[in-house]
């Protein structure tokens, strides 16, 4: 009762400040940055101090009406500015956006992804899959490689947006008449209740191991940011069989299970593709086209920085990977080195990789110790020190090399890369890891553009 109340006040605000009103959408801003004038600001609770210059930018800029918190002093504003104060604002976020952009998905069929590794690819593979099994249907994607209707889709610089970025995009894929809807969901995401009040169909957990340690404070909050989802699920829950034991409230749904298995592993060329997962989904969304299901499974294509393979000019393989975990790294050299052709040509294996400041530091003598397990050769470089020192970032990388370790470390990304591929020759494979289709390197307040994939095409085409 107490959502319908706040909702019903809204309506009554709403009116009082448009009286002849026929549509909520184009009534509200949500962000000072933006458009404000004749408009009705809605904020989320924060920082009181940032809210109150959030609030004199609207009303500077024209805004109309203020809806915030009920906590939330806004002793600034002139008291002829109407203000709507309610309870709990953020509980309640995405109920009063689903109001405003009335219920813009509720004809959707939804999908939510989770994991520690491999959201992204699992979200295009269901896309591509979906689109060579039922073409008609058409597909909106948010995820941290763009949003958007499949294939055509806008970078963005979020894996979960803000909420009413969400809603903007969901209101867009209505109008364009959007069937399913793919929302990669991250731990982050769901902590700070971004997807509250979302209501998905089915739900996938693509693995659990240890990542965003430094936002979550623990391996246990981490997992329970992410069972969020489950418990916003209604028909079927999908779950790594490595991941089997994880509890989760929800009683109401279907658990699926499905194998880790990789591929049929005969050349390093070829994909990573979650065939269990996607046999099983597929058939559950679509049970009478079993028969086409396998066969289109075969003709999946790479993600953007998700296993993208790359033939240099001395016949040198290269594999470039977003990995930036210890186990999604693990992942990828088990890939490369148990792969046939790895193993009868006795191929050597360069790994090129650095870790993330101001991030996670336990996983960084991780992914050092794994380097060292698979590797032949490893140029230890930056991925995004951001406020770190970058040297303080290697140092904890190198710390964990033994005596036999060869190794060198070059700070200057593209010099390293250009480097191993140097070093390379017929009977080597580099594995650049990382940073994947990311754009640029963060060095504190200094951005620097930066490609892995389009940086080793230039070098070798």
């Amino acid at each position: 009762m107490i959502k319908e109340q706040h909702l019903s006040r809204i309506i009554t605000f709403t009116k009082d400040v448009y009286p002849n009103y026929r549509t909520l959408k184009d009534k509200f801003s949500f962000n000072s940055k933006i458009s404000c004038k004749d408009k009705i600001i809605l904020l989320k609770k924060g920082n009181n101090i940032r809210l109150r210059q959030f609030t004199q930018e609207a009303v500077d800029k024209g805004a109309l009406g203020l809806i915030c918190d009920s906590s939330f002093n806004a002793s600034n504003i002139s008291r002829e500015f109407p203000v709507l104060r309610i309870t709990n604002i953020n509980r309640y976020y995405n109920d009063i956006l689903d109001l405003i952009y009335d219920y813009p998905t509720s004809k959707m069929f939804k999908l939510g992804v989770t994991g520690t590794d491999g959201k992204t690819s699992t979200c295009h593979f269901i896309a591509e899959m979906i689109s060579k099994i039922s073409p008609q249907k058409k597909i909106g994607m948010i995820t941290s490689e763009g949003n958007g209707i499949y294939p055509k889709l806008r970078k963005t610089n979020y894996t979960t947006p803000d909420n009413y970025l969400l809603y903007h995009n969901y209101s867009k894929f209505r109008e364009s008449n959007v069937d399913i809807l793919i929302v990669e969901c991250s731990s982050q995401g769901l902590h700070q209740g971004r997807l509250n009040s979302h209501s998905f169909d089915i739900s996938i957990l693509t693995n659990i191991n240890r990542d965003h340690i430094e936002y979550h404070g623990s391996l246990k909050n981490y997992i329970k940011s992410k069972m969020i989802l489950f418990n916003m699920t209604t028909k079927s829950v999908f779950v790594n069989k490595k991941n089997k034991n994880i509890r989760f409230a929800n009683k109401k749904v279907s658990k699926v299970l499905f194998s880790d298995s990789i591929m049929v592993n005969n050349k390093i060329s070829d994909n990573y593709i979650p065939r269990d997962l996607l046999y099983k989904l597929m058939s559950q969304m679509f049970p009478k086209k079993k028969s086409i299901i396998k066969n289109k499974l075969k003709k999946l294509k790479s993600v953007n920085g998700r296993y993208n393979y790359i033939l240099g000019k001395k016949k040198e393989k290269i594999v470039i990977d977003y990995a930036h975990t210890p186990s999604a790294m693990m992942l990828v050299c088990e890939k490369i080195t148990k792969s046939r052709e790895f193993q009868l040509n006795k191929y050597k294996l360069f790994i090129v990789f650095g870790c993330g400041g101001d991030r996670d530091k336990e996983k960084r003598k991780l992914m050092g110790k794994v380097a060292m397990k698979y590797a032949d050769h490893i140029i230890v470089t930056d991925d995004n020190p951001r406020l770190e020192e970058p040297k303080s970032i290697t140092n904890q990388i190198i710390s964990v090399f033994n005596t036999k370790t060869s190794f060198e470390e070059i700070h200057n990304r593209k010099l390293a890369i250009k480097t191993a591929i140097k070093k390379a020759n017929s009977d080597c494979v580099i594995l650049i890891i990382g940073k994947g289709n990311e754009s640029e390197i963060i060095y504190n307040k200094h951005v620097k553009k930066h490609n892995d994939i389009e940086y080793v095409n230039s070098i070798v085409r």
